[in-house]
């Protein structure tokens, strides 16, 4: 990783992180790893019985740890035909994953503008949608879709009440908000407060910040020789153990949670 696109990692603003992004595609390429790189989030491992995904995946997969992250947080939820939008797509991993899985609808949505055109050139198995957007100002029309999901993505936006709000916004009644990510305790304690508000009913809420370490210890030094060259700015980006927010995480400081929330409505579900 050039000092430029570590340095990135220093800001929090929106500018800050789709200037990273785009350039993490650029370097992405130019290592020659673009199109085996779908995948930017930490996986989830299972440790124990109490995991809820309705899929088994097949021996061999590629990224194992992080397409298990994306079938939980879809759980038992059927989104056969529902329409989907993906806020914080990325390298459209997991677009792909639901797109796979489900006879649905699938848009995904990201700020960098390379990542999205990656997106459009890699993955055309399936119809899926992907367009360059801001996840606090969505370039999509109110109730337009029956399920949001959000992957590890919330927690850089700098403004949780405007992504809920985008999020109610775009949802019909009945939609699901399926929702994983690592924030503080007090930022998960306002997201529910915010959701109950903003009309959801919370049908599942997890702490499996026990299942992303179990996968993070067992994350590739390979990818920080990919990213650069052992910053530790890098590391904690990729959450290795022993920076920062694997640490974070351990200490309880920091939580990867798992919150399944669906918006009210006078229909029968």
């Amino acid at each position: 990783m050039s000092a430029h696109l570590a340095d990135d990692l220093l800001s929090t603003t929106s500018g800050g992180w789709r200037s990273f992004y785009n350039k993490l595609s650029r370097r992405l390429e130019d290592v020659g790893v673009a199109d085996s790189s779908y995948f930017l989030n930490y996986g989830y491992l299972p440790i124990d019985d109490n995991n809820e995904s309705a899929f088994d995946i097949r021996a061999g997969t590629f990224n194992v740890n992080s397409v298990r992250l994306v079938l939980e947080v879809v759980g038992p939820v059927d989104l056969n035909d529902r329409a989907i939008v993906e806020i914080g797509c990325g390298r459209g991993g997991n677009s792909a994953v639901i797109a796979d899985k489900f006879n649905g609808q699938v848009t995904g949505i990201d700020m960098s503008s390379e990542a999205i055109a990656f997106c459009q050139r890699a993955h055309t198995k399936n119809a899926i949608d992907f367009k360059v957007g801001d996840a606090l100002d969505l370039p999509l029309p109110d109730e337009c879709c029956d399920a949001v999901v959000n992957v590890e993505s919330s927690h850089s936006y700098g403004n949780l009440p405007k992504f809920l709000k985008e999020v109610r916004r775009i949802c019909r009644p009945g939609a699901w908000f399926l929702h994983t990510d690592f924030l503080s305790p007090d930022d998960w304690d306002y997201v529910r407060s915010r959701l109950t508000a903003l009309g959801f009913v919370t049908e599942s809420d997890r702490d499996i910040t026990p299942n992303v370490l179990a996968s993070r210890d067992q994350a590739s030094n390979n990818w920080e020789q990919v990213y650069g060259d052992g910053n530790p700015r890098v590391a904690n980006f990729l959450a290795l153990p022993g920076s920062a927010i694997y640490e974070q995480l351990r200490a309880g400081l920091l939580e990867y949670r798992l919150l399944r929330s669906r918006l009210r409505t006078t229909e029968t579900p």
